[in-house]
C-alpha cells in the first residue's frame, strides 16, 4: 500500500496543476510539494530468501529502516509461487487495505509470471478453500476478484 499526504496532519492536501500535462510538469510548477508532501510505503512480508533457499513466513530480522524494495523478476515470482505458505500470512495480516484485495491482486500479479496462468489460479483457490473453510463470504470475495 503506498500513500501521499501532507506533512502537516491538520492541512488537508489539495490537487494542484490541472492545467499541468505531466506529473513531472505538476512540481516544476509548485516546487514547494516536494517539502509539504510525504510518501508512505506499507508492505506485507510474506518471506525472504536466504542461502538460495526461499522461506514463506517471516524472516529472523526486520527489513532495515532504509533498505530498498524491487519488484521481482518473473522468474523469482514463478519460484516463490511453487507454494501457498505465504497465503496464511495475508490471511491474517493487518494492513490498511482489506487482506481480500491485496489477496486477489497478488495472485493476480503471480499468475502473470506462471506457464500456466489458470492451473495457478485454480491451485491458488484450492489452497484457499481448504485454508478459509470457515468463511466462505471471504473466500468467495476472493475468488471472484481473481477473474
Amino acid at each position: 500500500h503506498a500513500e501521499t499526504a501532507g506533512l502537516d496532519t491538520g492541512r488537508k492536501p489539495i490537487a494542484r496543476g490541472k492545467d499541468e500535462a505531466s506529473e513531472e510538469d505538476v512540481y516544476q510548477s509548485s516546487p514547494q510539494l516536494l517539502k509539504l508532501l510525504r510518501s508512505e510505503f506499507t508492505a506485507a512480508v510474506v518471506g525472504y530468501k536466504a542461502n538460495d533457499k526461499l522461506y514463506q513466513y517471516l524472516p529472523p530480522q526486520p527489513a532495515r529502516i532504509h533498505g530498498f524494495v524491487y519488484l521481482c523478476q518473473p522468474d523469482e515470482i514463478k519460484e516463490f509461487s511453487r507454494s501457498y505458505g505465504f497465503l496464511n500470512i495475508l490471511i491474517n495480516a493487518a494492513l490498511p487495505v482489506p487482506p481480500e484485495e491485496l489477496i486477489s491482486s497478488a495472485l493476480r500479479q503471480m499468475s502473470r509470471a506462471q506457464d500456466d496462468p489458470r492451473a495457478f489460479l485454480v491451485a491458488a483457490g484450492k489452497e484457499l478453500a481448504n485454508l478459509l473453510s470457515a468463511d466462505f463470504i471471504r473466500l468467495k470475495n476472493i475468488l471472484g476478484r481473481l477473474s
